[in-house]
């Protein structure tokens, strides 16, 4: 393993886009330098790895094998390796780099999410950013870099917890309710009158409910948001569940009315993606 690399700002990007997806600089083909080109809709609804690095750094250019087999071991699930270039641009250069390490990811020109979370002084970098477009790790272990990865990819369509990190203690009763799909309105009720108990902890706990609700509830729309463009048919599934725990949410309405061309988007796309199995077959 490489000596520690000096990281100025490291701090995770924790914010969501309005727009449930990551918004990324320089891709286009101007900034493209090699390997297979992507669009926005090649990132969406994906786990991604940023690989920063230069060629002028030995260091970062010893790790492009490490990074390859990254790239190998799960580009079959919804994850993409883009290697993000920072140094000086020397396409012979870079290109004789990437063949003589058989690199097959996308190479791109000072490729990031805008505006980018990560100010580094060095390479070699890894930025791990899960579907939702939020930065989960920045660092320089490839170690700590994957296991990000996998729970990135891991953590792609699995229901979203509506107690967060809360132990239940005083609120154990309340376990089987707090499921996506179950209306809470009795239960939000509940715990509003729990947070002014005479019980510090039963308040304590029931303000942290509350909250990890309210989380969840802005997961799932982000998520909604998100698998518009990426899975129509995802985003349909996520709005009946949304509706039937949270009915009484201003959002509700848009959903209903969104509904329609969602269901057309899905037939669309289940049409498409049926062609292109049957294209890949032959």
């Amino acid at each position: 393993m490489m000596k520690k690399t000096i990281i100025v700002a490291a701090c995770a990007l924790s914010t969501l886009f309005a727009s449930g997806a990551a918004k990324w600089k320089n891709l286009d083909d101007k900034s493209h330098v090699c390997g297979p080109k992507l669009t926005e809709a090649d990132l969406l609804g994906k786990a991604v790895l940023v690989f920063y690095w230069d060629v002028a750094d030995d260091r970062s250019v010893k790790y492009l094998p490490e990074v390859e087999k990254v790239w190998s071991a799960f580009k079959t699930k919804k994850f993409v390796v883009v290697g993000n270039y920072t140094g000086v641009k020397n396409d012979e250069k870079i290109k004789e780099a990437v063949q003589k390490n058989k690199v097959t990811f996308p190479v791109y020109y000072k490729f990031s999410l805008d505006p980018d979370p990560q100010t580094i002084k060095s390479v070699p970098y890894f930025n791990v950013i899960n579907h939702r477009g939020v930065s989960v790790y920045g660092g320089v272990g490839v170690k700590d870099g994957t296991e990000k990865v996998v729970d990135s990819i891991g953590a792609i369509g699995m229901p979203i917890s509506l107690c967060g990190d809360v132990d239940l203690k005083k609120f154990k009763g309340l376990a089987g309710q707090l499921k996506l799909g179950k209306n809470l309105t009795n239960v939000i009720k509940q715990l509003e009158k729990k947070k002014a108990d005479k019980d510090i902890n039963v308040a304590s706990e029931a303000q942290e409910l509350l909250s990890a609700v309210e989380s969840a509830k802005d997961d799932v729309k982000a998520d909604i948001d998100l698998y518009k463009e990426a899975d129509p048919a995802e985003a349909i599934k996520l709005i009946q569940l949304f509706m039937k725990t949270w009915p009484k949410d201003d959002s509700v309405a848009d959903m209903k009315e969104a509904l329609p061309e969602l269901k057309k988007a899905a037939a669309e796309k289940a049409k498409t993606d049926k062609a292109k199995a049957k294209e890949k077959a032959k």
